[in-house]
């Protein structure tokens, strides 16, 4: 059925054709990061990981970088896109009257179990007053940490650093952030189950993959049993996760879809049945000549 442009009346966006010649060259995202700063101006990683739904802020700083390198944007401070982090500055413990203080030191020794340093609580109060997080998140974080095993504030920074880039901001956020780690723990640990494997053996690609299956494609446990079986031998999470993304292309979402879909092609040729043995050869074309009875073979024949 034919299509054509429809009129349309209301507000219009111009797109230069710097946008428009890169249409091919890059993914989904960073063309749409492209149309949120021609439309909007901000150039914020945060904002714009928000309003485009970006799986993290890092996701929104490439997608800066990116149109940076191919001239879209300038950079007014001529330096790189992302300013190197300040180095923390001492606080002065004594002084502060803020009563968030005394319990972000009181909390993280309870959740580490042992008693801060002076320096360790001039950087764990450095999270809160000079890096901007809120109170009930760095605690979540120590706690998490400590979970972990470690059990250092510098740990506590460093997964501070992940979290922001996984757009977590406040405690609802940080909530959401510990539940979905939890689940994907929990997915990692059945899928290496099933591969043979042991968990903390995954790779960080392998996490990804996994995570992707249940997130993104609505994947569980009996198709990936299924993409298992026809696997044959090739029982790596990469193989079959090309099967997996193979039956997502075909619209294939069910095991039974799976089952009555038959061999795949492509990258993933699977042999779903084995070829039928071959017959063996008549018997009258393995006995030895001497042996043969000729008149009966002439009596047929006339």
């Amino acid at each position: 059925m034919p299509y054509k442009l429809a009129e349309y009346h209301g507000d219009t966006l111009a797109v230069p054709q710097l946008v428009v010649s890169h249409l091919t060259q890059t993914d989904g995202d960073t063309i749409r990061a492209a149309l949120y700063l021609l439309q909007t101006g901000d150039t914020d990683p945060r904002t714009m990981a928000r309003a485009l739904g970006l799986s993290s802020v890092e996701a929104a700083k490439r997608a800066l970088q990116y149109w940076a390198g191919a001239g879209l944007l300038v950079n007014d401070r001529g330096g790189a896109p992302i300013p190197e982090p300040e180095k923390p500055q001492k606080i002065d413990l004594a002084n502060l009257n803020d009563p968030y203080v005394a319990v972000l030191c009181e909390e993280a020794q309870t959740a580490f179990g042992k008693a801060l340093s002076r320096s360790e609580m001039q950087r764990l109060v450095g999270l809160y007053l000079t890096d901007g997080w809120q109170p009930d998140v760095i605690l979540l974080c120590c706690a998490e940490v400590a979970r972990q095993g470690r059990r250092t504030i510098a740990a506590v920074a460093r997964e501070l650093i992940r979290w922001r880039e996984a757009g977590v901001e406040t405690g609802e956020d940080a909530e959401r952030y510990l539940r979905r780690c939890k689940q994907r723990e929990q997915w990692c640990a059945e899928a290496a189950e099933q591969f043979g494997i042991a968990a903390d053996a995954l790779t960080r690609w392998e996490r990804s993959a996994i995570a992707r299956w249940h997130e993104e494609w609505g994947i569980g446990r009996e198709m990936i049993e299924e993409a298992l079986l026809r696997a044959g031998n090739k029982t790596t999470i990469r193989y079959v996760d090309g099967i997996l993304r193979a039956w997502r292309a075909q619209g294939i979402t069910t095991v039974s879809a799976a089952r009555g879909q038959g061999q795949l092609s492509g990258s993933n040729i699977l042999a779903t049945q084995r070829p039928a043995p071959q017959q063996p050869a008549a018997a009258s074309a393995q006995q030895p000549l001497s042996s043969r009875d000729w008149m009966a073979m002439f009596d047929e024949e006339g």
